[in-house]
């Protein structure tokens, strides 16, 4: 282990190297849950002011109101800035659902999205997702109310 860097331990990773851009922002934000040292490294690198979170879910709340039903859409809106992949989340941006499945005996619904829509730019982008409470185990349970409901996504 190199004694002449700066150690960060991040979620059981440990960061060898500068911190220096992150300690010249001390009213920043460091909230990592990253995968290997290089996404570490690429975040700390970042010249933005908040160092988003690496992860594999999307978290994010409906902003629809009714029922769920069979083929109809959602829209949600990410409540954390995260890294998902090689894609940058940012906090309002708006991703569209559709409901895939319903199983009323089970309680559980299934859904995937088709878009995202950039809160900055507008920018609307493909997005291939699907509704999660527990990695790699798709489906949800079914709300009481859409509105203010609060789901994970995570990349198919």
């Amino acid at each position: 282990m190199h004694s002449s860097l700066p150690v960060l331990t991040v979620v059981g990773l440990v960061y060898l190297g500068s911190l220096s851009a992150m300690a010249q922002q001390t009213s920043s934000t460091l909230a990592l849950s990253a995968t290997s040292q290089a996404d570490v490294t690429r975040l700390a690198d970042s010249s933005s002011s908040k160092v988003r979170a690496v992860s594999q879910l999307l978290k994010t709340r409906c902003l629809d109101t009714g029922l769920l039903r069979l083929g109809s859409t959602c829209t949600f809106q990410v409540t954390e800035p995260v890294i998902v992949g090689d894609r940058a989340f940012a906090v309002g941006d708006r991703i569209h659902a559709h409901v895939e499945e319903v199983k009323g005996v089970t309680g559980r619904v299934f859904m995937r999205t088709d878009r995202v829509v950039s809160a900055k730019t507008q920018e609307t982008t493909v997005l291939s997702m699907v509704a999660v409470e527990q990695p790699r185990q798709p489906g949800v349970s079914i709300p009481h109310l859409l509105d203010g409901w609060k789901l994970s996504w995570e990349q198919r």
